[in-house]
């Protein structure tokens, strides 16, 4: 409506300036004259108006310094003067939002630090100044590895072009500090860094793995001895048939108990300990895989062997072999007699390897798929084995670079694959080495 009245004004305006100069150019005899005259000075009068407009836009556009225009130029100056105040109060309100966010932001108790595309900081909380030494102000434009000066941080920050896993560290600032690092890409070409105090959760994680290896290694020598006497006793003909049967049940769970301190010892010692490149060979493979399924074959087993013999491996025989026995153990233990289980070891086009069990028994339920790696974990309450075969497999495969992956179906079949990356992988007749293998494990 409003619109309208100023357009219905411009119209009566601009006719009277036309009768007038119609009247003026009838009265000097020329009206054509007159008319041009009228239309000139009313033209000469709106540019007049725009030009004070244009400085007054200008100057800022302020409220006191608006001049007096009149008709469409002075519609057009209230209507930008509206806008601005309207931009003016929304930009308060998103300031105002801002302001809370990172008053949220800064009282994370977590380090929060954002990069751009090329880890360059723009943003950072308080906690970043106290885990990693980063402070917002100060530090805005510089790249994080450059003030984070750890090899495994700026390695993690290069290899991985996505989201990346945790990463656990020493905090820059403070030895003491054991912290988890997360990094989330989000927005448009921005990175979201976290820093998580975990040092409780660490000495947690070392106090138990100590009780464990001591309790491990404190019960070994007492459970060698006791079975030692169950088999004596047990090798004793004169004993009744009822007691040799309690024999045999304590021989069964003794040797179960000696397995799970065994498995235990073992892995503490993968936890504990580096894998040194004294322990490193050429392995074929091929023939492990060969040994590993002629010891375990049985008239109820059903294995099936595709291996490339011209692919080797730089590893631990001991711990390769390990692994080798827990997979396919594993396949054959878990599933009804005669399932077929197809053991695999191929090169892949990267010039990396994969080694993998795949079986079609039973499968494994979704819910289970992520938590058998666990230790002790158990699908359903099945017994059997010590609960640790995975554990000891998962620790192993990152030992040597590897991934593991566990891909199940149930009614169809389950497929445990192993990849392993190129500079682990030596082919016979291609100049890879031993050394320079074990100079990236």
């Amino acid at each position: 409506m409003a619109v309208n009245s100023h357009w219905s004004q411009e119209k009566i305006r601009f006719t009277l300036i036309a009768v007038s100069g119609l009247v003026a150019g009838w009265i000097i005899g020329h009206i054509w004259l007159g008319l041009a005259a009228t239309f000139i000075g009313y033209s000469a009068w709106i540019l007049f108006q725009a030009r004070q407009v244009d400085r007054w836009l200008q100057k800022g556009a302020k409220r006191g310094s608006a001049p007096d225009t009149f008709g469409v130029i002075g519609h057009i100056e209230q209507l930008i003067f509206r806008r601005k105040q309207s931009d003016k109060a929304r930009k308060q309100r998103l300031k105002k939002i801002v302001g809370w966010y990172n008053r949220s932001a800064s009282a994370l108790p977590d380090g929060t630090v954002v990069t751009d595309r090329n880890h360059e900081i723009v943003w950072a909380n308080d906690a970043a100044q106290r885990y990693l030494g980063i402070r917002g102000t100060r530090d805005a434009g510089q790249r994080i590895d450059n003030l984070v000066r750890n090899p495994m941080f700026q390695d993690y920050i290069r290899i991985n072009s996505g989201d990346a896993e945790e990463l656990e560290i020493k905090s820059p600032v403070n030895n003491r500090i054991t912290l988890s690092i997360r990094r989330v890409s989000y927005a448009e070409n921005l990175y979201l860094f976290t820093a998580r105090d975990i040092s409780q959760r660490v000495q947690l994680r070392e106090t138990r793995q100590a009780f464990v290896a001591n309790a491990s290694h404190e019960l070994k020598t007492p459970l060698t001895v006791v079975s030692g006497y169950l088999e004596m006793l047990g090798d004793d003909k004169s004993l009744p048939e009822h007691t040799q049967r309690q024999i045999r049940m304590a021989e069964t769970h003794a040797r179960r108990m000696t397995d799970i301190v065994t498995d235990l010892l073992t892995l503490s010692r993968l936890e504990n300990q580096e894998l040194e490149q004294s322990q490193l060979t050429e392995l074929n493979v091929a023939n492990l895989l060969d040994g590993t399924v002629a010891e375990l074959s049985t008239p109820e087993t059903n294995f099936l062997l595709d291996v490339d013999s011209g692919i080797w491996l730089i590893g631990s025989e001991t711990e390769i072999k390990s692994v080798c026995t827990n997979l396919c153990q594993n396949a054959a233990q878990h599933n009804e007699a005669g399932t077929q289980i197809k053991v695999c070891w191929e090169g892949t086009a990267d010039g990396g390897a994969v080694l993998s069990v795949e079986d079609n028994g039973r499968g494994i339920d979704p819910q289970h798929v992520n938590h058998i790696t666990e230790r002790f974990y158990r699908v359903d309450g099945e017994s059997g084995g010590t609960g640790l075969g995975l554990s000891i497999v998962k620790h192993i495969v990152k030992r040597h670079q590897g991934s593991l992956t566990i891909d199940s179906t149930p009614g169809v079949g389950t497929r445990f694959s192993i990849i392993f990356p190129a500079e682990v992988i030596l082919e016979r007749g291609v100049g890879n080495t031993a050394e320079r293998a074990a100079m990236s494990l």
